[in-house]
């Protein structure tokens, strides 16, 4: 009996790792899937993006442990005296913080501050944390770190910095200006109250940690192996606070290790090859099939699915980071965002739900409508 309940348990547990975490699932499913088609072979792997991202994860782990991204932005939040202002100076702030810490960790960071003001000053938040998610999902498509189909691509193509740029900034300066615009809608009520500023622990290591990115990042751009700078974080992370490596989401990188399997087993089954290819064979219907598919497997998987069927990094680019605005899916992001809303106001979900796709999808049309322009004239 006792034997049978334990197996119950584990079994309740896998069910609920597997519901809990769609994206890691459906990967590690796919995996499986398509290999009993293909076998795996190891150089499907892009080992380079996922050192990056370790790398990337225990630095903004660590800098979450030591209250330093959250300190940065309540003290900035408090020189605003209205809501509007709040609003847009939230905004930027995610915009710039998810350029350097990625999309998912600008909202980890921001939506739970938005919060505690929102208590403080009593003021509705439905809107604020929408378009908080929006600046994150945007302002990460400005640098390779900034989310990972940004990593993938820039590491895929062998791009470098000045190309790189040279797609990502009319991106971001298109955003940035379209989400301002958007901050117009918020009633300029005055603030009361200000918010509380926790202070930075162990400022040392904290700085520590804050200057690794500089090595990191210049080894994403290829110009120090990235090898000798993980073996740098690594020893830094033990030396400075070892528990940090217990606490990252693995299942983030398992994700990815699992996409490309995946994907490189489909790249080598004749049928789904050829069909896959099709999505690819022009600029235009890279990026149209870049922004549909994000919609409902999101712009990761559709970023590793179509880059090896596709010579056109630009389109993709626009595609996959344009097309994580729209519904909740396409972007990880989005879903913590309404996660950390719904736990704090549950009965508000439907108003969080339609203003989220209200303004999502009028920045989606009008960015893919622009960018589409720019995709046939080049």
């Amino acid at each position: 009996m006792k034997r049978s309940l334990f197996i119950v348990g584990i079994w309740e547990k896998i069910l609920h790792e597997i519901t809990s975490h769609a994206l890691f699932s459906i990967s590690l499913i796919a995996a499986v899937v398509t290999s009993f088609f293909n076998s795996p072979k190891w150089g499907y792997i892009d080992v380079k993006v996922l050192v990056c991202l370790f790398e990337l994860m225990l630095i903004v782990k660590a800098l979450e442990e030591y209250g330093l991204l959250g300190h940065f932005a309540g003290k900035i939040a408090n020189y605003c005296k209205n809501e509007r202002r709040l609003t847009a100076a939230l905004c930027v702030i995610t915009f710039l913080l998810s350029m350097f810490t990625t999309n998912d960790v600008a909202v980890l960071t921001i939506v739970p501050i938005l919060v505690v003001i929102s208590r403080t000053c009593g003021f509705s938040i439905t809107l604020p944390c929408v378009l908080i998610t929006i600046a994150a999902n945007l302002g990460s498509s400005t640098t390779p770190i900034g989310n990972p189909q940004n990593l993938y691509i820039f590491s895929f193509y062998k791009m470098n910095p000045v190309s790189f740029f040279s797609v990502s900034v009319p991106l971001c300066l298109a955003s940035l200006l379209l989400l301002m615009a958007s901050t117009l809608f918020i009633r300029p009520k005055k603030i009361q109250a200000g918010l509380s500023i926790l202070p930075v622990t162990q400022k040392k290591r904290a700085t520590a940690f804050l200057l690794l990115l500089i090595p990191v990042i210049v080894g994403v751009f290829g110009l120090i192996p990235y090898s000798i700078t993980c073996v740098l974080v690594i020893l830094t992370t033990i030396v400075l606070n070892r528990a940090i490596l217990s606490k990252l989401d693995y299942r983030l990188l398992l994700t990815f290790l699992f996409l490309f399997v995946a994907v490189g087993n489909i790249s080598h089954i004749a049928v789904l090859k050829e069909q896959i290819a099709a999505l690819g064979t022009t600029p235009l219907r890279t990026y149209a099939s870049a922004l549909f598919l994000s919609q409902i497997i999101s712009n990761v998987p559709s970023t590793v699915m179509l880059a090896p069927f596709t010579v056109y990094p630009q389109a993709l680019f626009y595609g996959a980071n344009i097309g994580g605005l729209g519904t909740p899916i396409a972007s990880l992001a989005s879903i913590i965002a309404f996660s950390l809303f719904y736990q704090v106001f549950p009965q508000k979900k439907l108003q969080f739900i339609g203003t989220f796709l209200l303004y999502n999808f009028i920045m989606l049309v009008v960015l893919s409508a622009v960018f589409a322009s720019v995709i046939i004239a080049v």
